[in-house]
């Protein structure tokens, strides 16, 4: 995946410049974000968001809606990744799951949410077992409530 590529996601869904998503999508992970850069943008939206307007002049309501929606993106981002799909590095998350918001939150709807983490978990787990491997990705307390119910 090019930096353009990872970057796209960044734009539509995060509501970022293209010099900021470009510079975001470095080189080396081209289709990720860091924990630190989606803490920002977070942190950044929060506090917009969380501006209550004047009373005599509300500013753009549509501008409000976008800021709030980014920041809700911007953490579900980071639930998902964290609860879901983590992986060995842990510092950080996979670009791609923003197109499960492409539709809003509605479109996440369509997913098999529990299906994927499963695979993901067993996907982990085939990794770990390689010789030399010394790490689990995924989600150790879902790997551990799954096995409980076997």
């Amino acid at each position: 995946m090019s930096r353009a590529d990872g970057a796209e996601p960044m734009m539509r869904h995060l509501g970022v410049t293209q010099a900021e998503a470009v510079k975001n999508c470095n080189e080396e992970y081209g289709g990720y974000i860091s924990y630190k850069a989606l803490r920002e943008y977070y942190e950044g939206y929060l506090d917009a968001a969380t501006i209550l307007p004047d009373p005599a002049d509300p500013g753009d309501p549509q501008e409000l809606e976008r800021v709030r929606t980014a920041c809700v993106k911007c953490y579900l981002l980071y639930l998902v990744r964290c609860l879901l799909f983590g992986d060995k590095s842990n510092k950080r998350i996979k670009l791609v799951y923003l197109t499960t918001m492409q539709d809003g939150y509605v479109g996440m709807h369509n997913y098999s949410w529990g299906g994927m983490t499963l695979e993901y978990i067993y996907h982990c787990l085939a990794e770990a077992s390689l010789p030399g491997d010394k790490a689990l990705g995924g989600s150790v307390t879902l790997l551990t409530v799954r096995n409980c119910h076997i």
